[in-house]
């Protein structure tokens, strides 16, 4: 390597592990103690429920219906695709949690018509997804987007 380079690049790679040493600068702060009572959410989730239609995107999110049976929540989705590229969608793109926020092992061989593949544009899809050990009240969480928020529904009963 062209020793006139190696220098403004060790140069350059110690001022960004410089800067990713330094944080953001947050402070941690004790809010509490086992047993308390939660603090106030700062940041409200916005949740929706059975029949409600969300558009994340150029996607559009309907949980038709969710049932407990067995232990095994089923929650039937219909996924539409209103951009101009194709979406693919897949049973990893959900999530749940039971109320007290343990998540929920999805249950791939207990579910039938499942949904995922591939939506053209214009297209929809239409399925199920389960999750294993479910009781009520329930979230399923669904990631539209690679990196954005998720779609969340509350399931109670």
């Amino acid at each position: 390597m062209n020793t006139n380079l190696r220098y403004p690049m060790v140069a350059f790679t110690l001022l960004i592990l410089a800067i990713l040493a330094c944080g953001n600068g947050e402070e941690a702060e004790k809010v509490g103690e086992v047993g308390d009572t939660a603090p106030e959410a700062t940041v409200a989730l916005e949740v929706f429920q059975v029949g409600d239609v969300v558009k994340k995107g150029d996607q559009q999110i309907t949980l038709n219906s969710a049932t407990v049976e067995g232990g095994i929540l089923t929650a039937n989705f219909t996924i539409e695709n209103q951009g101009t590229d194709r979406v693919i969608i897949s049973t990893l793109d959900f999530s749940a949690r039971d109320d007290e926020g343990t998540n929920l092992d999805t249950a791939y061989f207990d579910c039938a018509q499942g949904i995922g593949g591939e939506i053209p544009p214009g297209d929809k899809a239409k399925g199920n997804v389960c999750f294993s050990g479910a009781s009520l009240p329930a979230k399923v969480y669904y990631e539209a987007e690679l990196f954005g928020s998720d779609v969340v529904f509350e399931i109670t009963e």
